[in-house]
This record gives C-alpha cells, sequence and structure tokens, in this order.
C-alpha cells in the first residue's frame, strides 16, 4: 500500500532533537494514515542516522556523503516517494495532536492550495512573527527594517507578520519550518531550488507556487513548537547573518541588482539605527537592561558588517 503522506525530516548533527522530533510526528499521524517517515541525514558526525535506525525501525534513513544543505536534502526524499502530501517538519520543531489532520485539511477544502503552514511558537508558547509574510520588496523590507510595519499596526504590512491573528488567511510564504505540500503543485512549479543551500526556500517555493495561480495558506488555527535556537529567541527579530546572505542572495536575483543595491542601503539604515537605539538604552542603571541593549546593539552591528560584505555569486 502507497503512503498517505511522505514526512521529511532533514538532520545534520542534532541526535539530542531527533526523539522528541519524531514522537511529535508519530503521535501527530491520524489513525489508519500510512505516513511514510523519511530522515535524510546530511553526513552528520554525532551518530544521528545510526540512532534513528537503531530506535526508530519505521523511519526510513537516507544517508547522504556529504552535507548537501535543507534543500537538496528534501529533494532527495520527496523524489524518493509518490505520496499526494509531503511534509517538511525541521528537527528543532514539534507537531502537536492533531496537527497533521490540521494542516492537511485545506487541501481538501481547496484544490488550489499547495502550501500549507501552521502557526509557529517558540518553546514559551509566545509567537513567532516569522511564522509567514509577504515577499520581500523594497516596501515590505523598508517596513520591516525602518520598524513602520510595528508602528502602523495593519497600515503598512512588513516583511513578516505583524500580528498574531487566529483566523486562517492565505498569505505570501509560511516558514518551512513545518510546511505541508502537495504533490501535483510541486510536479508543476518544481522541488526546492537546490541554488539555496540553507534560509530563503520556503519564501521562493512559496513565490513560485503564487505566481503560477496557486494558493499558500496559513493554518493560524492550528500550532507547532519551532525553538529555532534560544539565541534566536533572545534576539528579539534579529536574524542570523546567514539567513540575512541568503535573503540578499535572493532578492538580487529576483529583484536585479538595483533593487539589491537599494536594499543594502535600508539595511544600512535600519540595523544601524537599531543599533544606536540599543546603545543609547545601555545608559540605564539597571545591569540586567543595560547587558541587554548592548547584546542586541552588538547583534544589530553584526548584521550591519554581514549586509555590506560583497555577495559571493
Amino acid at each position: 500500500m502507497g503512503a498517505d503522506l511522505t514526512t521529511v525530516v532533514v538532520n545534520w548533527n542534532t541526535v539530542g532533537l531527533l526523539d522528541d522530533c519524531l514522537a511529535s510526528i508519530v503521535a501527530a499521524t491520524p489513525d489508519g494514515m500510512v505516513n511514510d517517515i523519511v530522515l535524510v541525514d546530511n553526513a552528520s558526525s554525532d551518530g544521528s542516522a545510526d540512532h534513528v535506525a537503531a530506535h526508530w525501525p519505521r523511519v526510513r534513513v537516507i544517508r547522504s556523503a556529504t552535507n548537501e544543505g535543507f534543500c537538496r536534502a528534501n529533494n532527495r526524499a520527496i523524489r524518493d516517494s509518490d505520496s499526494e502530501f509531503v511534509l517538511l517538519v525541521n528537527t528543532d520543531a514539534r507537531l502537536q495532536p492533531g496537527g497533521i489532520a490540521a494542516l492537511l485539511q485545506p487541501f481538501a477544502a481547496d484544490p488550489q492550495v499547495a502550501v500549507v503552514g501552521p502557526r509557529l511558537v517558540y518553546a514559551d508558547h509566545t509567537f513567532q512573527r516569522w511564522t509567514a509574510g509577504r515577499i520581500p520588496t523594497l516596501t515590505s523590507m523598508s517596513a520591516w527594517l525602518l520598524g513602520w510595519d510595528r508602528l502602523c499596526g495593519t497600515t503598512i504590512r512588513g516583511v513578516y507578520l505583524h500580528r498574531d491573528d487566529i483566523a486562517p488567511v492565505d498569505v505570501d510564504w509560511v516558514s518551512s519550518a513545518v510546511m505541508a505540500l502537495r504533490r501535483s503543485a510541486l510536479d508543476d512549479i518544481g522541488l526546492l531550488d537546490e541554488r539555496i543551500f540553507v534560509y530563503m526556500d520556503d519564501v521562493d517555493l512559496c513565490h513560485r507556487a503564487t505566481r503560477a495561480g496557486w494558493r499558500v495558506r496559513y493554518a493560524a488555527d492550528t500550532t507547532a513548537v519551532h525553538f529555532m535556537g534560544a539565541s534566536s529567541h533572545a534576539t528579539a527579530g534579529g536574524a542570523a547573518p546567514q539567513a540575512l546572505r541568503s535573503l540578499n542572495r535572493w532578492f538580487r536575483r529576483e529583484r536585479g541588482r538595483t533593487a539589491y543595491r537599494a536594499l543594502v542601503g535600508l539595511e544600512v539604515a535600519g540595523f544601524g539605527l537599531r543599533a544606536l537605539a540599543h546603545a543609547s538604552r545601555a545608559a540605564t542603571r539597571d545591569p540586567e537592561a543595560r547587558a541587554d541593549a548592548l547584546r542586541r546593539s552588538r547583534n544589530h552591528l553584526v548584521h550591519l558588517r554581514h549586509v555590506m560584505e560583497p555577495l559571493d555569486a
């Protein structure tokens, strides 16, 4: 019997996260559903693949000889399956009971839905703005970088969600930390872009889907936990330098070099102003608040340095 769903987990040296991740997938699989759970191991050195092979007999393990990156590893599993639907789950994500059924429901409700993503929260259940959002343009990026989306509420929308809504809605993109896909849509638009090693894979895939007439659905009525690293939560809106460079590389390819240069100017202004604003807060007499302000200021200075460095091809 063929599988109803293929769930793909890409792993690189995260053996400590795998048991809880896989357990959440198994627990969220509806009774009677055949879920082909596939772990693609990107040449881990921590025994991840052997651990899963020994302790999770229902999980198929695909071992890569090298670290192929997120997109190529996911595509390897997708090509090695034939289910009608595919679910991508990061090792640092945890599905909730009933989560798989909730993610598949929009596909049944509308045959034009190609991609579905849940509401994402941190381990403390606070909302992650980068759950979903708008396609990066100079307008949406300036709204995020300069803080207009926070100051103006719903009037100006940035690249990330501006508020924690609980009603499902169509969006431009959803995070691939937990992302459900319709295979016929992938047959139409292609798999994840293997030029992308990590980050921006979700924005790119969703952008191609909407351009081809498919819909991307944010299932705000179902929640998944995404740890995203303790440091990511602590920076309160900070982005990893590699994520910023992936965004800039994608933006240059999609929007052209002139628009890319304008984006860099916005990034310099945005991160520079944020660094100055947090540095000014360090004048407080509260040692804990001062340390937090200085750390945030340094983070934005790191972002500033990275966006000013030349991109590779």
